[in-house]
């Protein structure tokens, strides 16, 4: 903040001034605190990472198991996140400082609702429900145990198999600045550069889903819920693991806003003004969960585990544009 401020002093001394005659740009309201409402939008951009690891503990019955197998797997990836958002900030600006420049501190809080939507962070396969490889064929798991069989299928032509890691920014996503707002002047036109450093808070949740088929014989799934009888040609372990979680983080970093006044109604100034920032994500940046389901059938008494993870980049960026309400008092 300090080395902005000597380099704002150093480059916008002559934008200060009026063209004509040299004196001080007249700020309107710059003798006098200065409340205001902000109408802003724009989006905020992170990379985000993701995994699914998923085994299966085969015999745990027994008084030394196995070694356990690989379910669906590692598998690992990230995406780009872009959040739009729509929000709105109150400020309170103080009086100009009598100094060069005529520098003005202010004080603001945000509320950002988020509308980003569902990103597959890591994701394999399809992952649904077990079904037969022909598109038309229903969820085996929604097949009656009595209803004729079609067909079987092979465990390794089983659609529906896979795992995905998905990740969402939550509606609610606020913040504050502090920082100075240095007076120049385009024109005729009053603009106002205002460099801060910037806090945001926002929350990130994630989903996993691992699905897995298994087969007695492999060659030979039932499209039926798990049953052993003499007239069915084969048996359908399905495999669906599911979990959340999520995480609140906070973010601090710098900031720049350029707002130009564009006129003044009575009491009441209106403001454009674009901006970015850049927050430095703190503290742990991953959220972990994990599921698990336990099997006692035909194919053996299993247990089959997936561990999840979600992890957000250490910076977030933020563009934004909006319009300013300024309470400048009654005009002298």
């Amino acid at each position: 903040m300090v080395c902005a401020v000597v380099a704002l002093q150093a480059l916008f001394p002559i934008a200060s001034r009026a063209a004509d005659g040299g004196d001080p740009v007249e700020q309107q309201g710059e003798d006098r605190w200065v409340p205001s409402l902000a109408i802003t939008g724009g989006a905020t951009i992170q990379k985000q990472h993701g995994s699914a690891d998923s085994v299966l503990f085969e015999n745990i019955n027994l008084a030394t198991p196995p070694p356990p197998v690989p379910l669906q797997g590692l598998v690992e990836g990230d995406d780009l996140v872009v959040s739009p958002f729509v929000g709105a900030s109150l400020e309170v600006m103080t009086p100009a400082i009598p100094i060069p420049t005529r520098p003005r501190p202010f004080l603001s809080g945000e509320i950002l609702p988020t509308f980003g939507s569902d990103r597959e962070v890591a994701v394999k396969g399809d992952p649904g429900c077990i079904k037969s490889e022909r598109p038309e064929d229903p969820c085996a798991s929604a097949i009656p145990i009595d209803a004729p069989l079609n067909h079987t299928f092979a465990e390794d032509s089983a659609n529906g198999q896979g795992s995905t890691t998905t990740t969402l920014v939550d509606t609610l996503v606020f913040g504050a600045n502090l920082g100075v707002a240095f007076p120049a002047q385009l024109g005729k036109r009053q603009l106002r550069i205002k460099p801060s450093v910037g806090w945001i808070n926002y929350e990130v949740g994630a989903d996993g889903l691992v699905v897995d088929a298994a087969c007695d014989p492999m060659s030979a799934c039932t499209e039926v819920d798990p049953v052993t009888g003499p007239n069915l040609p084969g048996f359908l372990r399905e495999t669906t693991l599911t979990a959340n979680d999520s995480r609140r983080f906070n973010g601090i970093g710098p900031g720049l806003d350029i707002e130009m006044d564009v006129g003044r109604y009575g009491p009441l100034g209106v403001s454009l003004f674009l901006g970015g920032r850049a927050y430095r994500v703190l503290g742990d940046r991953k959220i972990a969960f994990s599921a698990s389901e336990t099997f006692n059938d035909q194919l053996g008494m299993d247990r089959a585990v997936a561990d999840f993870e979600a992890e957000v980049d250490p910076w977030m960026y933020r563009a934004h544009l909006g319009i300013r309400f300024l309470w400048l008092g009654s005009p002298e």
